[in-house]
């Protein structure tokens, strides 16, 4: 006979326990239903603007994965900004092979006067009367050669190769140096 009644006892305490939770559960959904329009939550959440601001950098996003480069040359090394060493290099050595520049003369006691004329990288022996570059050397004097191009006299002095700029020196003195001990 006990155990009938600790059975009833069970079924009425898992049915008080099922009417007390649905209670709960009512009053917690109209908890829920009832949220104020002024909610101390409302900084954290995500405005119209900034939700639109997200999405078009996502939308950036896969275009930016989606394209598909069609030059042969990397893009990021065209029309720099910044020059790394090297380039530097380049743009100096350019600059001196494109330049028309008298290296030297030589004026001996007996035989032709000849000039070396340095352009485009290449160094070059000239006679009076020889056509270079720029026109027709007409003579050759300690230090300078005078020519004629398009019928006007030009003089061109010796010139030493300018000196590379400091970020490419490869001189580097006792000041500057760096010992690792």
């Amino acid at each position: 006979m006990e155990q009938k009644y600790i059975k009833d006892f069970v079924i009425a305490l898992v049915v008080i326990l099922l009417i007390s939770f649905g209670i709960k559960d009512y009053y917690l959904y109209n908890n829920v239903k009832e949220i104020k329009k002024e909610s101390k939550y409302k900084e954290i959440a995500l405005g119209e603007q900034l939700l639109n601001q997200i999405q078009n950098i996502e939308n950036s996003i896969q275009d930016r994965k989606q394209f598909v480069f069609t030059i042969t040359k990397d893009p990021l090394e065209q029309h720099l900004i910044v020059r790394t060493q090297k380039d530097l290099e380049k743009q100096w050595r350019e600059k001196v092979e494109n330049m028309i520049r008298l290296e030297s003369t030589i004026i001996p006691e007996n035989g032709p006067k000849m000039a070396a004329i340095a352009y485009g990288g290449k160094t070059e022996i000239y006679k009076i009367g020889d056509k270079f570059e720029n026109g027709e050397i007409v003579d050759i004097r300690e230090g300078e050669i005078t020519y004629a191009y398009h019928g006007k006299i030009g003089i061109l002095k010796i010139q030493q190769i300018p000196p590379k700029p400091v970020e490419i020196s490869d001189k580097k003195s006792k000041k500057h140096r760096e010992y690792n001990w």
